[in-house]
């Protein structure tokens, strides 16, 4: 077992999770030399966006459940 320590929890994970098969979404995720983590959310390819598609309404509405 490695010493080093995660960057995000398991229950973050699942819900990121949950929120990409929910949206449709690609969810692209790095560390950066200082250790932070930062992560892109993303169409998944062949799908259109929809033209009143507010991806902050979703996050609260997925947040809200």
């Amino acid at each position: 077992m490695s010493g080093r320590k995660a960057l995000i929890s398991k229950d973050d994970l699942e819900r990121m999770a949950c929120a990409v098969a929910a949206h449709g979404v690609v969810l692209k995720g790095r560390v950066d030399p200082l250790g932070g983590f930062t992560f892109t959310m993303t169409p998944q390819a062949g799908q259109a966006a929809s033209a009143n598609d507010d991806l902050d309404v979703r996050l609260d509405e997925f947040g809200a459940s």
